[in-house]
């Protein structure tokens, strides 16, 4: 992206920012671009495994840092989403917007295979739903059941 474009951008996200006092809450999230869904749930989640590798008391931050890793890389959140289809965890809100998320068109990163990473896409997606959507309850039951069944694969 040319940096022209960037300046444009940027600038026009500003004043989106900006104009969101005024439109607070119209917004449904079930509505929502699915990638933007996968960016919300993308942060709620890393955040939470965050938050449960410091309440372990581990002390050294390249080994906090290795072990988040871990545990919020495309190929764990993909094992997770399998794991979830094939127990039917899954509500059907929630399966839609996995499907959704899962056939966005993303760009792909050479850290994970394209089945990976639109899988993971759908697990967070799925994530940010439920946090947009004010189901925390809900919410921290999966990002709990997630965050266990990585670490069991570890």
């Amino acid at each position: 992206m040319n940096f022209k474009r960037y300046q444009f951008l940027r600038a026009t996200a500003i004043e989106k920012l900006k104009a969101i006092k005024e439109h607070e809450g119209n917004t449904t999230a079930g509505a929502e671009d699915s990638l933007m869904l996968a960016y919300i749930g993308d942060a709620v989640y890393s955040l939470f495994v965050r938050e449960r590798m410091t309440e372990a008391g581990i002390m050294k931050v390249q080994v906090l840092h290795n072990l988040v890793t871990e545990c919020i890389c495309a190929k764990a959140q993909a094992k997770v989403l399998q794991a979830w289809d094939e127990a039917q965890v899954l509500t059907e809100a929630e399966q839609q917007v996995s499907k959704r998320a899962r056939n966005s068109n993303v760009h792909v990163p050479k850290s994970a295979t394209v089945q990976e990473y639109r899988a993971s896409t759908a697990f967070e997606a799925v994530l940010g739903y439920l946090y947009r959507t004010g189901q925390t309850e809900r919410l921290e039951i999966l990002m709990a059941k997630a965050f266990q069944y990585t670490l069991d694969l570890m």
